[in-house]
């Protein structure tokens, strides 16, 4: 190829880049160039800069260093409270981790000190109230005795996985002794109307703590379990099961303390994570009610046309569908769209995103979603858009489900964020996926900080599915004085919404009567504490000057204030709060199933990355400041694996990781190394890959990954080559 030629083919793919929304970061917006730092020097002394990586300092205004890794925060900050000449910067990222800390030890001490007695209480009453029915049922009603025995099945499995030692009845011993045993391995998977038993597998902060593995794996038999209303497949079953449904709904009815019960459990993780996908006992107790009055009784549904009398009123409306598919299908219309769970599992908007953007709702059985769908449809981010770009021209019909379900979540109003602590972590991630203006420092101006801030909404919505892994679908000295500069991550409407979501906790929670002390003061310092942050920020944002000290503060000035976040952190997990511990932010969530495939996408949080910014104060002198971020990972398991935090935790240590997403690549130094041929970015050459290449093919478009012999175009050869490099056959 001579060079002329190589250089339009060069020209014409560094186009296509562009126009695909690649990796290429834009300088600022205002064509200003990036100036040079007074403390340059005290910045190297810290984290010493080669040349490729001060190019891309001064021409983005900021870089994330990969290579440099740490643990705590509290560390990360503390380590630069005595470099005064040094600019402390506060991350979005920072913050977000520590409420993502005192939220998750909230959520363990509330599940071991309420949850766990309520639950166990619960279906220990239960279970001879489920006995005492089957024993009072006469064996001519044979689908009610049948019914009651399999209630009693149902609950004693729950009393079980609470206390291995419960005694079993002889008529349930054998399903029991079953289902126990395959949710303790935590390996089988069956296709409806089967279980997805891996699901059972201890994993977020409930993995190594006896109690809280126990709760977990009741829970979630609790709250997975189906009872179907109709099954034209299983038409005996689902009349046992809707009499089941009825008979608990009975059952609760007639006992308030085991309502009580209920209604507790239920309700507190209704403020944290929403409302189940799926009909609830209150809701079957309301249809036996509209249909049968108040002197219902379970026996009238050994009579087939009372069954159908209910399952009439089932149909309307008020009786949600479930939005989400919970177990393995062969094919989608094998469960039916109503079926009624004792507890259910929860209705998560971004779960939602992914079963829409799944096959049936695009033609491709293969195919798990990304994380940068629920940034792009949930928050709007255009930038997650843009990267979609080549995705969305793989898969057919994968836009328009983007820009239905971009167009659902546009009409949310305040109030549907703000309805339950989940939906409200998202709305206080919203504000990060903006493209800034010149109204922002000019490292904000740019695509590589918006790929940054995805990295930073991507994070934390990893700590979000993280903590609710189990619903959804952690002698007195005398403090030195901080003197020092200083400077915020300049978004007022972040910590706005945090500080809100903070007080939110604090304030239901402790209605609730179940809100520890330590986690209402833990909240209350942190909201206390972005209140502030975000008073910098709005003065930061109308260009004013953050003041120093200069005698004239008893504590310090506002910079010198933000120099001492470390010291701040120090005290908020060492003793003002009670024992809130600190926890490494390496973290890891599985939140979406391929039956197809049996793979599994997981998300995970690294250890923090440094970030070292270039800002100009309001008097027009240029400052460097140091700050970190978290490092967002995203990947696959083959065999329906799921990873827990240990194992995720051994991979960080011993740097067994996947690759960092591909649009990092704008911010990160060094960047990630591709693999030639991995087109899904799993780190891997797979068939998926060939089958991406053959597509890409087939439309015509071009990806320099897919192009195996470099001859500037992607054809069914090239993808030929993908697949003989991923089996491990000889190159052709």
């Amino acid at each position: 190829m001579n060079n002329k030629l190589g250089l339009k083919i060069l020209a014409i793919l560094l186009a296509i880049a562009m126009i695909a929304g690649g990796t290429v970061a834009a300088s600022p917006a205002n064509g200003s160039e990036i100036p040079h730092p007074a403390n340059m020097d005290s910045i190297e002394e810290i984290y010493p800069l080669d040349d490729y990586a001060k190019e891309k300092l001064f021409e983005n205004g900021f870089v994330v260093l990969k290579d440099h890794e740490h643990g705590n925060i509290s560390d990360c900050y503390w380590g630069l409270f005595d470099e005064s000449n040094v600019s402390v910067f506060i991350t979005t990222d920072a913050l977000l981790h520590i409420f993502h800390v005192v939220h998750d030890d909230m959520l363990k001490e509330i599940e071991k000190e309420h949850l766990y007695n309520s639950t166990e209480f619960l279906v220990q009453d239960m279970q001879k109230l489920s006995m005492d029915e089957y024993q009072n049922t006469s064996p001519d009603l044979a689908h009610v005795k049948e019914a009651a025995r399999r209630n009693v099945v149902f609950v004693t499995v729950a009393c079980k996985l609470l206390d291995g030692s419960y005694p079993v009845p002889g008529y349930a011993e054998e399903n029991v002794t079953e289902y126990v045993r395959k949710i303790l391995e935590h390996s089988a998977t069956e296709f409806y109307p089967g279980d997805d038993y891996t699901q059972y597998k201890p994993r977020g902060h409930y993995e190594g703590d006896p109690a809280l593995e126990r709760y977990f794996r009741c829970m979630k038999w609790l709250s997975r379990r189906i009872l179907r209303i109709e099954d034209e497949m299983h038409p005996e079953d689902s009349h046992i099961e809707i009499v089941q449904a009825a008979m608990i709904s009975e059952m609760l009815r007639d006992s308030p303390e085991d309502m009580r019960l209920w209604g507790k459990v239920y309700n507190v993780t209704t403020l944290l994570v929403g409302t189940a996908d799926s009909i609830t006992p209150v809701m079957v107790k309301n249809a036996t009610d509209n249909v049968f009055g108040a002197n219902f009784t379970a026996s009238m549904l050994e009579n087939t046309s009372n069954i159908e009398k209910l399952r009439v009123e089932f149909r309307k409306p008020e009786y949600p569908e479930s939005e989400i598919i919970p177990v393995p299908l062969y094919s989608p219309g094998d469960i039916p769209p109503k079926y009624i769970q004792f507890m259910g599992e929860r209705y998560v908007p971004d779960s939602y995103v992914f079963q829409q953007d799944t096959y049936p709702h695009i033609p491709y059985l293969t195919r798990l979603p990304k994380g940068l769908e629920v940034m792009a449809t949930m928050l709007g981010s255009e930038r997650a858009d843009q990267l979609l770009e080549s995705e969305k021209e793989t898969y057919t019909g994968l836009e328009s489900q983007m820009n239905k379900l971009e167009s659902e979540f546009g009409n949310y109003t305040t109030e549907d964020w703000k309805k339950n602590v989940y939906c409200n972590w998202f709305y206080t991630l919203d504000p990060l996926l903006v493209e800034f203006n010149e109204s922002y420092p000019l490292f904000m101006q740019n695509t590589a900080w918006q790929d940054e801030k995805l990295n930073t909404a991507l994070s934390s919505w990893t700590q979000l599915r993280h903590d609710y892994i189990l619903y959804a679908k952690q002698t007195y000295v005398p403090c030195p004085v901080a003197q020092g500069y200083g400077y915020v991550e300049p978004i007022p409407e972040f910590y706005s919404r945090l500080s809100s979501l903070c007080r939110k906790i604090e304030t239901e929670l402790s209605d609730e009567g179940v809100l520890p002390e330590k986690h209402r003061d833990g909240f209350s310092s942190l909201a206390g504490k972005l209140d502030t942050f975000g008073t910098y920020a709005r003065k930061i944002t109308h260009n004013e000057t953050l003041t120093t000290d200069d005698g004239e503060y008893v504590y310090g000035g506002e910079q010198d204030d933000i120099h001492g976040f470390g010291l701040w952190l120090l005290g908020f997990f060492s003793g003002w709060n009670d024992g809130i511990m600190e926890e490494e932010p390496t973290l890891v969530a599985d939140v979406c199933t391929n039956s197809f495939t049996k793979r599994v996408l997981h998300e995970g949080v690294g250890r923090f990355n440094p970030v070292i910014i270039i800002y100009r104060e309001p008097d027009g002198k240029a400052l460097a400041g140091i700050g970190y971020v978290m490092s967002y990972y995203e990947f696959e398991e083959e065999n329906y694996t799921r990873i827990s935090d240990s194992e995720w935790k051994k991979r960080v240590e011993t740097d067994a990781l996947p690759p960092r997403p591909f649009w990092t690549d704008s911010f990160l130094y060094p960047a990630e190394e591709r693999v030639q041929g991995d087109l899904n970015r799993d780190g891997v050459v797979t068939a998926a890959d060939a089958v991406i290449a053959l597509q890409i093919a087939a439309r015509g478009r071009h990806n320099d990954l897919a192009d195996m012999n470099g001859d500037g175009r992607v054809t069914a050869l090239d993808a030929l080559r993908i697949l003989h490099a991923a089996v491990g056959g000889v190159e052709l």
